[in-house]
This record gives structure tokens, sequence and C-alpha cells, in this order.
């Protein structure tokens, strides 16, 4: 069984319209008070992990990814999926495409670890491979692990 199919949620790019809404949704939260979500990361065997440890009830606006990637979720949350707004709860495993853009709304702890192929050797070499905009990324300490170990 080797089909090609398109999951359901996905995580894809949204049209420019509701990019630039989002743009906007992200000026006016940085209005609001801001918290630290502590973020771990991994690089091993040509690969980049970044896990956010969210609490409950807070609202997160990732940045523009240029990287296909895996988004691994835990939790109870709501995702604004380039396409429509989707409540995932439990275990799920996400495909995302380049050029998404994510927003998240947390109603109960949960952690989101995106994976994607990575030649990096360091965090911020990781951090400028999947985005034009690394500046915009959360830089709350937590773990940081690299193996050293290649593909």
């Amino acid at each position: 069984m080797n089909e090609l199919t398109t999951p359901s949620p996905a995580l894809v790019a949204p049209d420019a319209s509701i990019l630039d809404q989002l743009r906007r949704l992200d000026v006016e939260l940085l209005t609001q008070p801001q918290i630290e979500i502590p973020i771990d990361h991994l690089i091993h065997g040509g690969m980049y992990a970044r896990t956010a440890h969210v609490p409950a009830d807070t609202v997160v606006s990732g940045v523009l990814l240029s990287r296909a990637t895996v988004l691994v979720l835990q939790g109870d949350v709501t995702v604004f999926t380039g396409a429509d707004a989707v409540r995932l709860t439990g275990f799920h495993v996400l495909p995302g495409s380049a050029g998404r853009k994510q927003l998240f709304r947390t109603h109960a702890e949960t952690h989101m670890t995106m994976v994607l192929l990575s030649a990096a050797q360091s965090v911020v070499e990781a951090e400028h491979e999947f985005t034009d905009e690394p500046e915009l990324l959360m830089q709350c300490a937590g773990r940081v692990t690299i193996t050293g170990e290649q593909a």
C-alpha cells in the first residue's frame, strides 16, 4: 500500500491574503503580555527537532517556515492549518508544507515537536535553515542536545 495520499489535517501554506491577516495578528499579539515557553533542541543523524512545551490557554504564532517538516503534537490544541482551524486532542503526527505559518491556541498543556532534515551543527544554523525570520523565534532555553552523529 504505497499510495500518495493527502492526510487530514495537513499543515499547508496559506494564500497571500490569509498570510497578511496572520502578520497583522502577530503585531496585535506582541502588544499582549508575553510568556516564556521552554524550547528543547535535538540535532541528530541529519535531523533537527525543536520541541515547545506550551502551557494551557496560550496563543502561539509561528514563523513563516521555508522547509517541509513533520509536526508531532501531544496535548489539546486548536491549530490553524493554513486553510481552517482544527482542534486536536491527544497525540498527532502532521505533515507540514514549506511556505506555511501556523497559529496555535492551547486548551491544556501541549508539547509540539517540529522535525526536519538538517545539515546544521548548531541551533542557530538549524533556525536559519527552516526560516528566513529566525529573529522572531522564541529563544527560551530548554535542553540542547547535539550528538554529532551524521545520517
